[in-house]
């Protein structure tokens, strides 16, 4: 993605395109929004196979990936204080 907004030196910001920058913007809310609501969703998915007896399918194994995917990504959020 190339950037649309730079941060100067004395810390305020230049805007280089604001259409594409609010598109960006968009883009990323809407990414950010699907995360979270996978990371509510992914545990309910998992419950489900555990009670059907399906830990060692590929479907439970590609869900626990995403799990620990989602929550590393989480946490690179927080540590840019992105909540």
């Amino acid at each position: 993605m190339e950037r649309q907004i730079i941060k100067k030196e004395n810390g305020t910001y230049e805007i280089i395109d604001m259409e594409k920058a609010i598109e960006n913007l968009v883009r990323f809310e809407e990414l950010y929004e699907y995360i979270m609501n996978r990371e509510t969703s992914i545990p309910e998915e998992l419950a489900k196979l555990r009670n059907e007896g399906k830990e060692k399918t590929f479907r439970f194994r590609e869900l626990m990936g995403q799990k620990l995917l989602n929550t590393s990504f989480i946490s690179l959020l927080k540590e840019f204080d992105i909540k």
